[in-house]
This record gives C-alpha cells, sequence and structure tokens, in this order.
C-alpha cells in the first residue's frame, strides 16, 4: 500500500512457494539427509541465524512438493549423460521407505546422481539411465543390444515388423511382446526380458545419452550396458575366500585386505 492509499501487487520471485524460498529449502534438505542433522537441531539452528520458523514448519519443507528437487537431480543427470566420457556406475543395499531396496550411484568427477529402486538388475539400470522418460525404442541401438544378448533373428524379426517403434510406457510396450508371443517362451535367455533390455537401450540411445560414453564398474552383470570397462575389483571379497593353514599365510591376508584394487 503507497502512502497514497494505493495498493500494489506484484508476484512474488521466482522459485518462492509459502514463505520460505528454494535456497532455505536446500539448507534444510542438505542438513537433514546429507549432515544428519535432527529436526529439533536443525530448528535450533535455523532460528539461531535469524529465520522465523517453527517446529513444524521444518519437516514441511522435507516433505511438502519435492517435485522441483527431484526435476533439478534429473537435470543434473541428463546433463552428465549427455556429455561425459565416461561415467562409473555401482549399487548398495539401502532402506527406502521402511523397505529394503537398492541404491545406485551413477557418476564421474563432474557429477552424481543416486536413485533408489526395489531391485537391482540390468532392467533396473537401463530404466535408470533414461533420465526421467518412461518410453521404450526399436532403432539401430535395440536391435544390436539384442543380437549382442543372442536373442534370436526369427525373433527380433517380429520386433522389426512392427508399424510402432516407439512406445510410450511400460504398458505400451508389453502388448506387442505378448501379441508376438514373448511372453509365452521358456527358454534362455529369456527372449522378453533381452527384449526389453534392448528396448531401454533404444530408449537410452535416442535420448543421446551416453554416445560413445564408457560405463565404469566393478564388472557385475548389471551393469553391462553400452561400452563397458572393468575399473576395479572388490580385492577384499576375494582375499576372505582363500583357504590359510599357517599362522604366517593368515597374517599376510589380513594385512594384504582392502576394500578395491585397480584391475
Amino acid at each position: 500500500m503507497t502512502p497514497d492509499g494505493r495498493t500494489i501487487l506484484a508476484p512474488l520471485p521466482a522459485g518462492i512457494d509459502g514463505h520460505f524460498g528454494p535456497e532455505l529449502r536446500r539448507f534444510v534438505l542438505m542438513h537433514y539427509h546429507q549432515g544428519q542433522s535432527t529436526l529439533p537441531r536443525l530448528t535450533a539452528l535455523l532460528q539461531s541465524l535469524g529465520v522465523s520458523i517453527s517446529k513444524r514448519q521444518v519437516p514441511r519443507l522435507l516433505t511438502d512438493k519435492p517435485d522441483d528437487f527431484v526435476s533439478a537431480a534429473q537435470d543434473v543427470l541428463r546433463a552428465g549423460l549427455e556429455t561425459s566420457p565416461s561415467v562409473s556406475a555401482d549399487d548398495t543395499g539401502a532402506r527406502h521407505a521402511g523397505k529394503n531396496g537398492f541404491c545406485t550411484q551413477i557418476g564421474n568427477d563432474w557429477f552424481t546422481w543416486f536413485g533408489t529402486r526395489s531391485s537391482k538388475s540390468r532392467l533396473t539400470c537401463l530404466a535408470l539411465l533414461r533420465a526421467g522418460p518412461i518410453d521404450y525404442g526399436l532403432n539401430d541401438a535395440a536391435y544390436s543390444y539384442m543380437r549382442q544378448h543372442s536373442l534370436p533373428a526369427s525373433l527380433s524379426g517380429r520386433l522389426m515388423g512392427e508399424p510402432q517403434s516407439c512406445f510410450a510406457d511400460e504398458a505400451a510396450w508389453l502388448a506387442p511382446l505378448d501379441r508376438l508371443g514373448f511372453t509365452t517362451l521358456t527358454v534362455t535367455p529369456d527372449p522378453g526380458r533381452v527384449a526389453t533390455e534392448g528396448a531401454l537401450w533404444g530408449s537410452v540411445q535416442s535420448h543421446k545419452f551416453l554416445c560413445d560414453a564408457v560405463v565404469l564398474s566393478d564388472d557385475a552383470g548389471q551393469f553391462n550396458v553400452g561400452r563397458p570397462a572393468r575399473c576395479w575389483i572388490h580385492a577384499e571379497r576375494l582375499v576372505h575366500k582363500r583357504d590359510t593353514f599357517t599362522g604366517l599365510r593368515r597374517r599376510g591376508c589380513v594385512a594384504g585386505s582392502g576394500a578395491s584394487t585397480p584391475a
């Protein structure tokens, strides 16, 4: 309200939602998740910095409307997959929403991204490498993947005869697989699985992700995609499997064990 009684209404600055801006939300998220600060301590810290905020508002900043931050994380992953000559990938067991799951790390010296899913497999890895989109694609990259993973030419020929080459989501992709008889075959390797992996890889390549990039891993099968490279081995696991029969050899194994060693 101006001195002469007029009311001027203007939009809030970009990113402001409610009483607090994105910078404060990032601060709260970082201290709670990365810094492992408790809510009471985080509230006390904010109030000591002069922020007028209640102890109930802090958890709201952590849980309400996280879509902007999820989108930002996906943007980081997309940029990394588009521009990096190589990325590393690994996964580990993790609890999420009270259930057992697996957290996959993708990154390099430029970026790091984490995604938690209920299972770990090559299907999961390929789905994560789409960096947000949920489509499936049949293209040269997809058919090349299928050939490399021993899908019979007769089956890949059925897919080549399909008029559609891009499928919006999993339901749209599974429909032709079922119609073409992939889901009823009981052979090894599973044709439906190989075809789905190929269509996922086709989607990754159609979005210009990992074009000629190398995927560095510990040689786990789920990361055997694109141009894989074995960059480390878990030496400690191998050391613990060795049988030792003298005190000298036992001491040598303990002294020589380590978390990992370059291949």
